[in-house]
């Protein structure tokens, strides 16, 4: 059997890796909070071009996404010397000059020419992140099969985009993305998020057994994905957990109207110290109670926070209980810190099966689940806050208009999270099973080693 040892990560591997978190977490990060508040509250693009655009959005990501990851898995490993960090190299820089170009528009008040800007920038960004972000996360798993380093890991991930995140939070969170200075901001972001892109490239190093697995043909390649169990239901649950997550920071505009004087103070202090508390808190349960218990648990009590402070709120009109709503959602939802890892183990399951490791198509397939819900969450929160009388750019609503955003803020995502927690409930991949498989994987792996060297 493989040692430990041989599972560990350097510091410098790991920080190399992790180095990945600021592009991703800065580019992600700033598009996902002010996208929708760019064009649909200040530019006011019409709510009927807003979720056509979506549609479309949706459609190219269903199309793309595996493609590139059947893309990186066929990549010829001998002529281009890697198959993952070339992409990394290459094509990250375009990346962030794909995320530049979002915020320029082309018109102010031409609906027409703002919806083409619409589509083609957002789009263009969201084909070069599947392209970087797939490889990315496609090399953590190659590095090491163990679970608890690849957490480690992942946590460090979360650390490093934190301490780079947050700041911009509070320096950008109530700036409007039409601003003079917004332009400066994300200028300075695309050079900063280049740089690490190619140091990520530098300092990070594929591991040699997985130079020579297998390659299957596309469509072979789907049907063997879809043949396991656990990335069935996972597929399901990412679907529905991106549901949430895809109106969590881009509504925030509609959301500082229903949390009162200093409401963007409060979600700041919530979003951070809720979730990232809670990321440590899951990474400490993990050894006891295992990834699957840890979802259920936590979940079920995220559910329960939400809705009882919402019915509250109903009965007493106190915004108070909107806040402690959040932070149930937010302090029991660090679960999400297993959203790769969770991953990674179908992946690992399917290598035991075939042999050989095809992280790229693993990580194309979910997000052809993971990306339609990108585009379906705003396209529902839309419809709700339109039904209930939001007005595009006022910060004076209706009372209606403020109880949909707050079914939006709460009920939404408590009924959602709910229907996510039914596929995590029958996932197989825990306790003994788990256990089994890892002695499976490490003994694989040591063959494949054994094979590289030998010149095999």
């Amino acid at each position: 059997m493989e040692s430990s040892a041989s599972q560990k990560l350097s510091n410098k591997t790991r920080i190399g890796y992790a180095l990945g978190a600021i592009p991703n977490g800065l580019l992600l990060y700033i598009f996902d909070l002010k996208y929708i508040e760019f064009f649909f509250n200040d530019l006011k693009l019409l709510p009927l071009y807003f979720i056509v655009g979506q549609i479309i959005y949706l459609v190219i990501n269903a199309i793309n996404d595996p493609l590139l990851g059947q893309l990186s898995d066929q990549t010829n490993r001998e002529r281009w010397g890697s198959r993952r960090i070339i992409y990394i190299k290459y094509f990250g820089p375009v990346w962030a000059l794909a995320f530049l170009i979002v915020w320029f528009p082309w018109s102010l008040d031409n609906q027409i020419i703002i919806f083409i800007h619409y589509i083609i920038t957002i789009t263009l960004f969201d084909t070069m992140f599947t392209l970087v972000v797939t490889v990315w996360l496609a090399l953590l798993p190659e590095m090491t099969s163990d679970t608890g380093e690849r957490s480690k890991t992942q946590f460090l991930v979360l650390i490093i985009g934190a301490i780079v995140v947050l700041p911009m939070f509070l320096i950008i969170g109530e700036m409007k993305p039409t601003s003079t200075t917004f332009k400066i901001i994300v200028i300075g972001v695309a050079i900063v998020s280049t740089i690490m892109e190619l140091l990520v490239a530098k300092l990070c190093k594929e591991r040699p057994e997985f130079q020579k697995d297998e390659v299957f043909p596309l469509w072979k390649s789907f049907k063997e994905c879809f043949k396991l169990k656990s990335f069935k239901l996972y597929l399901g649950w990412i679907f529905f957990a991106t549901l949430v997550s895809s109106i969590g920071l881009s509504y925030l505009f509609a959301y500082l109207l229903i949390l009162g004087n200093n409401g963007f103070i409060i979600f700041f202090l919530l979003y951070v110290f809720g979730f990232y508390s809670s990321y440590a808190i899951c990474l400490k349960l993990r050894p006891k109670w295992g990834i699957r218990k840890i979802m259920l648990r936590l979940g079920l009590l995220r559910i329960i926070g939400a809705l009882t402070c919402f019915f509250l709120w109903f009965s007493t009109n106190l915004t108070l209980f909107i806040i402690l709503g959040y932070a149930c959602l937010a302090f029991f939802g660090g679960y999400s810190i297993f959203t790769f890892p969770l991953l990674y183990l179908s992946i690992d399951e399917d290598e035991i099966i075939h042999g050989t490791r095809r992280d790229g198509m693993f990580q194309g397939l979910q997000a052809l689940f993971n990306k339609p819900a990108v585009s379906i969450g705003p396209i529902i929160a839309t419809i709700i806050l339109i039904s209930f009388g939001y007005i595009q750019g006022s910060e004076t609503q209706s009372e209606s208009a403020l109880f949909g955003i707050t079914l939006l803020f709460l009920v939404y995502p408590a009924i959602v999270i709910g229907i996510s927690l039914i596929f995590i409930y029958y996932y197989p991949l825990d306790g003994e099973a788990l256990l089994q498989m890892e002695e499976k994987l490490e003994a694989i792996h040591k063959m494949k080693r054994e094979k590289v060297q030998n010149n095999i």
